[in-house]
């Protein structure tokens, strides 16, 4: 009698364990409105966050979320991606990300013909457009090595809380932070800080189903140029864009 491979063997050879992308593009924003319809070149800001996804061999499938349809059909279909319609319950101002990735894993895995198990998650930022490719993969490599429960991209912060930045305490203003019988008399000096942009961040699924944390505590950084680390949220913004990318035409589209 031929061998026979085990039942829990066969479940897991049943089940494909994948690499999520997830673009995330509400229809409604504050600082620029319609921020996710922002064309460079013809191109929504949100199709190039989808089509840098697909682009990269690391990531098995793409899921474009959004509440708008005018965003959902402003990226082309691929046999890579799943554009999902989100509820309006997860489209509000407030709504934090982590319910809008439970939502992208659940789909997935509760429709797809194929079994498949999302062991990590990548959000791709529409608003962070200057991203190269090898971002994404050099990321995915370094997650991979590590095995943290978030990746989080970040260049070098250009205000430094134990030096230049200052918060109320009590009456009056001190640095955010400082060090026991320390005063820094230069940036230089101070402790280096980074600050988080939206280049790639990936949560592995522990992180997302069970931590239930923005920034859980086994947390790794990739540092990016900040010639690249634009995040869109006001008109200020934009002109920058237009700086790095040396690229007169610019258009948003208003739904």
């Amino acid at each position: 009698m031929a061998n026979q491979v085990p039942n829990h063997k066969l479940k897991d050879m049943q089940t494909q364990k994948i690499t999520l992308a997830l673009v995330a593009a509400r229809k409604n924003s504050k600082g620029v409105r319609n921020k996710n319809l922002l064309k460079i070149k013809n191109k929504t800001i949100t199709r190039i966050a989808v089509e840098i996804s697909i682009k990269s061999s690391k990531i098995d499938k793409v899921i474009l979320s959004s509440d708008g349809n005018k965003i959902l059909n402003s990226v082309p279909n691929h046999k890579k991606l799943i554009k999902l319609k989100r509820r309006e319950s997860l489209s509000k101002d407030g709504t934090p990300m982590l319910p809008v990735m439970k939502n992208a894993i659940n789909y997935l895995e509760r429709t797809s013909k194929k079994k498949f198990n999302v062991t990590s998650l990548i959000i791709i930022d529409p608003t962070a457009p200057l991203r190269k490719i090898s971002d994404i993969n050099n990321s995915i490599k370094l997650f991979n090595k590590k095995k943290p429960d978030l990746l989080i991209s970040a260049h070098e912060g250009q205000h430094n809380p134990y030096f230049s930045m200052i918060e109320k305490k009590g009456k009056f203003f001190n640095l955010c932070k400082s060090l026991k019988n320390k005063d820094f008399g230069s940036r230089q000096e101070a402790p280096k800080v980074f600050e988080i942009n939206t280049i790639v961040w990936i949560y592995s699924r522990k992180a997302i189903f069970k931590i239930n944390k923005r920034i859980p505590k086994k947390t790794i950084l990739f540092t990016t140029p900040i010639s690249r680390s634009i995040d869109i949220d006001n008109e200020n913004d934009i002109r920058l864009l237009n700086f790095y990318t040396k690229s007169k035409k610019r258009e948003i589209k208003y739904a």
